[in-house]
């Protein structure tokens, strides 16, 4: 025990104890005035004090940073997700709106022509890849009643005719193939006689034997005469873009373009049955 109090290191460490306590004492009340000690130390920790909270701040905001990043790659990805779903399900919507309104369309027609025409709806289901513009094949055959010859039609327009026939299809030639000839007339003036021909182009027919005297003008819209066992009359045909002369001078010749638009052709009528009204057109919608 004595030889503790003889101890130069007792004798310091109690020293920077009292001191210690002093000091304590000395700062613990708030003061208006510090003492010269207090200003050495505390000028020489405020630096790294500083540096501290510094980088204790800035590893804070980065942690931010990295959190809200990976945060917002999972809402992007989300998001992304979200939007190919409803893109997917709008393309839906439209092809079912599209799809309607023909339906509609079909069924306004078919209701304005039944009195004069029986019709059989059909899809098409093929082109043949060698001959787009001359044949097309329907989903309709000899089980619902559809016989070679039989005219198709849309609500547009003329379309062609049945050619082979199976049990549950048929192939349609198109009246853009080279081989359709159709009977025609101004719908107008209704005193010129054609005859509207394929030219293998889903864009234009042509009207020829037509009278060097006609009043054919472009514009008209040329129907089917009737003057053939195939086609009633009064079926759109198209609207004449232009017409010249042939070299002879004798007759005219007439570009039409067709009433049908055969690039978006997708359901089409077969006229299964007619039956001729006095002074009758074909109504179109």
């Amino acid at each position: 025990m004595f030889k503790l109090f003889k101890s130069k290191f007792f004798w310091l460490l109690l020293l920077v104890i009292i001191i210690s306590l002093v000091v304590m004492n000395a700062t613990a009340a708030q003061r208006a005035n510090v003492t010269f000690l207090e200003k050495v130390i505390r000028d020489t920790y405020v630096p790294l004090q500083s540096g501290v909270s510094s980088f204790r701040n800035n590893w804070d905001g980065w942690t931010v940073v990295f959190s809200d990043k990976r945060h917002l790659q999972q809402q992007v990805k989300l998001l992304e997700a979200e939007n190919s779903q409803l893109s997917m399900e709008n393309q839906s919507l439209q092809e079912y709106k599209q799809e309607s309104f023909r339906l509609r369309k079909m069924l306004n027609f078919d209701n304005a022509n039944r009195e004069k025409y029986d019709l059989l709806p059909a899809h098409l289901i093929a082109r043949s890849p060698n001959n787009w513009y001359e044949c097309i094949t329907i989903d309709r055959g000899s089980r619902q009643g559809v016989k070679k010859g039989m005219p198709v039609i849309s609500p547009n327009g003329l379309v062609g005719r049945v050619g082979s026939v199976s049990e549950n299809s048929a192939q349609v030639s198109l009246i853009t193939d080279r081989e359709m000839a159709v009977g025609a007339i101004i719908q107008k003036t209704r005193e010129t006689n054609g005859i509207v021909e394929g030219l293998g182009d889903s864009n234009q027919l042509r009207m020829i034997n037509i009278p060097y005297y006609s009043k054919i003008n472009e514009g008209d819209r040329i129907i089917s005469s009737g003057l053939s066992a195939t086609y009633p009359p009064g079926i759109n045909i198209g609207t004449v873009t232009e017409i010249t002369r042939e070299p002879n001078g004798l007759l005219l010749v007439a570009m039409i373009k067709p009433a049908v638009d055969f690039n978006k052709l997708e359901e089409v009528f077969v006229i299964t049955g007619y039956h001729p009204v006095e002074g009758f057109d074909l109504e179109e919608e």
